[in-house]
């Protein structure tokens, strides 16, 4: 697995993925290596990385589709 970011933490994360093993990856949630590694690894409990990383091996094992995702902030008045 090649992560690669301007993000310090999220560099990290790719270093400590490195060799992870997809089925470590895939594991249920709260017990996937990918998000372990990253409690560790990155400071901000809302990173979409570690949900795009287990995307991308999804995709790549053929068990997903590659569909784009996002997260979009609409702006509302709230006067």
């Amino acid at each position: 697995m090649d992560i690669s970011s301007d993000c310090e933490m999220v560099a990290s994360l790719g270093s400590q993925l490195s060799e992870l093993d997809s089925r470590d990856a895939l594991r249920s949630h709260g017990r996937s290596a990918v998000y372990e590694c990253a409690f560790r690894q990155l400071k901000h409990v809302a990173c979409p990385v570690p949900a795009a990383i287990l995307k991308a091996i999804e995709v790549e094992l053929g068990a997903a589709l590659p569909r784009d995702v996002s997260i979009r902030f609409e702006s509302h008045d709230h006067t």
